[in-house]
C-alpha cells in the first residue's frame, strides 16, 4: 500500500504489521514514521511533499481515524479527535488546502445512508458533507482538482463528481470494484473488478467514459488486507501496481520426547 510524492519519493505501509514508512525510490533514506500498536492504512502525500495523511486505528479504540504528520517524522496528529464516526481513505486536494475522506461505519452496515464523503478545510477548520455523496466511499481527488471519484457501497459503480458543478455521474460499472487510482495526467482512473475469469484491472478515460481492460490478475497469489480487499495502485509512469503474495505456508508436526 504505497503512494508517490511529486518528486517520486514514496510512502508505504508494511504488511501485515501496518506500520508507515517513507523511502526514496532507490530504497535509500528509508525511515519509519509510525509504530505499533497504531495500525495504519491509506497513506497519501500532500502536493508540496511536506505532509502525509493516513487513516489509523489503535487497539483500544474501535474507530479508524484520520491523522496528519510531517513527512520528516514526528508525532501523528489526529485530525478530528472529537469525531465519533469512523474515517477512512483520506485524500489531499491538489492545492493542499483540504482533505476528502469517507465517513462510514467501522463494520457491518450495508445501508447507503450510513456512508458519506466529507471535506475538511484546513483554513476554516470546517468539516462538511460532499453534496450527493450518500452511499459512497473510497474518494480520490483528481490531480487537477476538477473531479473526485468514489465507489458505491455495493461496489458496482465508480462515480465521478465534477467539483465546480457539484454533479455526480457514473464513470464505470462492474462487480466488486476496488481501489480507484488516478493517473498523474488525470486522464484515466484505474480500478479492479471481477470478470468471468477472476479479478481484472481496468482503466476508464474520464473524457470518453470508455473502459479498457488492462490485464487479468487470474492466477496471481495476493494477500488480503483487512475486510478482504486486495490492494492495487498506479506508479508515476502509469504502470499498474499490485501486492503479490510470495510467502510459503506449510503444516508441521512436532513430536515431543520428554525425559
Amino acid at each position: 500500500m504505497l503512494d508517490f510524492s511529486r518528486d517520486d519519493q514514496f510512502v508505504y505501509i508494511t504488511y501485515p504489521e501496518g506500520t508507515l514508512w517513507r523511502s526514496r525510490v532507490d530504497g535509500s533514506d528509508r525511515r519509519q514514521l509510525t509504530y505499533p500498536p497504531m495500525y495504519t492504512n491509506s497513506a497519501s502525500w500532500s502536493t508540496d511533499g511536506k505532509q502525509i495523511v493516513f487513516a489509523a486505528v489503535m487497539p483500544d479504540k474501535s474507530l479508524m481515524k484520520v491523522f496528519v504528520m510531517s513527512a520528516e517524522g514526528g508525532t501523528p496528529q489526529e485530525l478530528l479527535p472529537d469525531d465519533k464516526i469512523s474515517e477512512d481513505d483520506p485524500n489531499w486536494s491538489p492545492d493542499g488546502n483540504a482533505l476528502v475522506f469517507a465517513h462510514n461505519p467501522t463494520l457491518g452496515s450495508t445501508n447507503p445512508n450510513d456512508f458519506v464523503l466529507v471535506r475538511y478545510d484546513f483554513k476554516t477548520k470546517q468539516l462538511s458533507n460532499l453534496p450527493g455523496s450518500s452511499g459512497l466511499y473510497a474518494p480520490r481527488w483528481s490531480p487537477d482538482g476538477r473531479f473526485i471519484c468514489g465507489l458505491t457501497i455495493d461496489q458496482k459503480k465508480l462515480m465521478l463528481l465534477e467539483v465546480a458543478k457539484g454533479q455526480w455521474s457514473e464513470l464505470a460499472s462492474g462487480q466488486a470494484i476496488e481501489y480507484p487510482n488516478w493517473t498523474r495526467d488525470g486522464r484515466f482512473v484505474y480500478f479492479e473488478t471481477s470478470g468471468d475469469g477472476g479479478r481484472e484491472l481496468f482503466r476508464v478515460n474520464v473524457t470518453t467514459r470508455r473502459p479498457e481492460r488492462v490485464l487479468s490478475l487470474k492466477g496471481i497469489p495476493r494477500p488480503s488486507l483487512p475486510l478482504g480487499a486486495q490492494w492495487s495502485g498506479v506508479a508515476p509512469d502509469n504502470s499498474p501496481l499490485i501486492m503479490r503474495d510470495v510467502g510459503n505456508r506449510e503444516i508441521y508436526a512436532f513430536h515431543m520426547q520428554w525425559p
